[in-house]
Order: C-alpha cells, then structure tokens, then sequence
C-alpha cells in the first residue's frame, strides 16, 4: 500500500510538496520518479532519507544549508568540489563523502556567503533562498520534483506563495491555498513575507517546464483581451463625450436662433 506524506500536495504537473519523508513514505515517493528533491529547513536530512535518494539517484539539495548533496557522478557535484575553498583561503576539496563505495554521497558546499541565507527576525526565509529555489523549480531539466521542510506548511508555504505570485495568482486565492494547508497554524509573517516578495527579482531559466510555458500563455492571451476590451471601453466613453458636446453645441445654437 503507497502511503503519501501527511501534508503531500500536487503543485503542479512533476512538482510536489511535502513534509519530512519516513521510510513509509518511500514507495510513494518512488512511484514518482523523481529527479530532484530540495529541503527548505537547515536540519540535515535523516540517514534513511538520505540513502533512500542516493538509492533511487534523487539529487538532493537542501537551500536552507546552502549545500548540494548529489551523487558523485554527477557533474555539478565535481564542479562545485573543485571551486570551494578552504578555511585558509587555499582551493580545496571541500567535499565530505559519506562511507558507501561506488555509490557515496559527497556533499558539497557552494561559494555562498553564509549571511544570503539568514533572514531577519520576522521572515520565514530569505529572499535569496526563495530566489534560488524558484529559479530550481522553473528549470524543467530538474523534473519531476519535490520541495520539502519539516512540517509542509511553514517555508514550503511561503515559498508555494511566492510561486503563485509569479504565477500571476490573485492575493485571496494564494491565502486561501497557503490556509488550506497551514490550518489553524497559518502565520500572519509568511502572509506579509509573499505579499511583499519582489517577483521581478526571478529570473527565468531557458529551459521552463510545460505547465508555465501554458499557462504563461493563457496569462498573456487574458491580458490582451483586458487591454482590448480596455481600449473599446475608452473608445465607446470618447465618443459619448463627442457625442454629447455635439448635442450641446446644437442646442446652444438653436437657442441663439431663437
């Protein structure tokens, strides 16, 4: 029997969101394929998570750690070892590879500055993690993909939130997906944090899934009927006007005759 996470969602075709997995979890989540899974929360991964997404070749990356966790034969995971420093200012490894032989786990720690993953007192999470993750969840070579934080409701809806924003959703109706999940534990902060999010910080990958090229198009086709119907409107309301200076001119000059 496949047992999805309590707080499992479909986001869109080939993204979901969840809370943290548990081994029963595992035949669900393997059902789905996927290609990479990213953690929102800076706890470090269990073991049984780990080697479930080592044993299944799911690249991990946990944002919230500014670390990657992939498999060693994968190339990123080489790229971002031989660009790390050292503590001494000296190039390095910079790689931490867990026991396993062939199939180790290396995880890497990108060229991030610490203090563009710390947020302030009241966000939930910073503005470059959100950037970043969005920018992850719109490239279409990462799919099928997950997004996790520990309790599915907290960074992982903001973060959703901030995805509906870009997805040119109405405010209500981000707040009402954002609820439906939070329920009674929805916080007023992650509200503000995706009202006030600047969406024209994304930038867009090359290659972006099918869902948002659609419905990016579908968005573009509503806009020009708006603006269409906009600027008959006006035109309809100019020629009132036109409309009714002439019958004022007519009667201003009938009433002079007389």
């Amino acid at each position: 029997m496949l047992t999805p996470p309590e707080q499992f969602g479909i986001v869109e075709p080939g993204l979901y969101r969840s809370d943290t997995l548990h081994p029963s979890h595992f035949p669900f989540i393997r059902s789905l394929n996927l290609k990479t899974a990213i953690l929102l929360t800076p706890e470090l991964p269990s073991r049984a998570m780990s080697n479930f997404f080592e044993e299944n070749q799911i690249r991990l990356i946990d944002l919230a750690l500014g670390s990657w966790k992939n498999n060693t034969n994968n190339p990123s995971s080489n790229t971002n070892a031989n660009n790390t420093n050292t503590s001494d200012g000296q190039t390095g490894q910079g790689l931490t590879t867990e026991a396993g032989g062939s199939n180790s786990v290396a995880l890497a720690t990108p060229s991030v500055p610490a203090a563009l993953f710390q947020t302030s007192w009241w966000k939930p999470l910073s503005e470059e993690l959100i950037k970043d993750g969005l920018e992850m969840i719109l490239d279409a070579n990462n799919y099928p993909i997950i997004v996790m934080d520990t309790s599915g409701i907290h960074e992982i809806g903001t973060f959703m939130g901030c995805l509906r924003r870009l997805q040119h959703w109405n405010f209500s109706s981000i707040i009402v997906e954002y609820r439906a999940y939070a329920g009674s534990k929805a916080r007023y902060v992650n509200e503000q944090f995706i009202e006030l999010f600047d969406i024209d910080w994304i930038t867009l990958p090359d290659c972006l899934p099918t869902w948002w090229i659609e419905q990016e198009q579908m968005w573009r086709e509503e806009q020009e009927e708006k603006d269409l119907q906009l600027e008959q409107e006006r035109e309809a309301e100019a020629q009132r006007q036109n409309d009714l200076r002439q019958r004022q001119l007519t009667i201003a000059a009938e009433a002079a005759k007389s």
